[in-house]
């Protein structure tokens, strides 16, 4: 993996350690959707980025 997919990786990975805390504290269908979105970023760079 090239430096700018491990960084989006791991901001989308961060994202979704926050929809865990917003589902557990505040509304779950909320923070499934976070984590969703997260997690589809991060599918979508490793997938789609071309390598450096």
């Amino acid at each position: 993996m090239s430096t700018r997919q491990r960084r989006v990786v791991g901001v989308a990975l961060g994202l979704a350690v926050g929809g865990v805390v917003l589902a557990l504290a505040v509304d779950p269908a909320l923070g499934a959707m976070v984590i969703s979105a997260a997690s589809l970023v991060a599918l979508f760079t490793v997938v789609f980025t071309p390598p450096a």
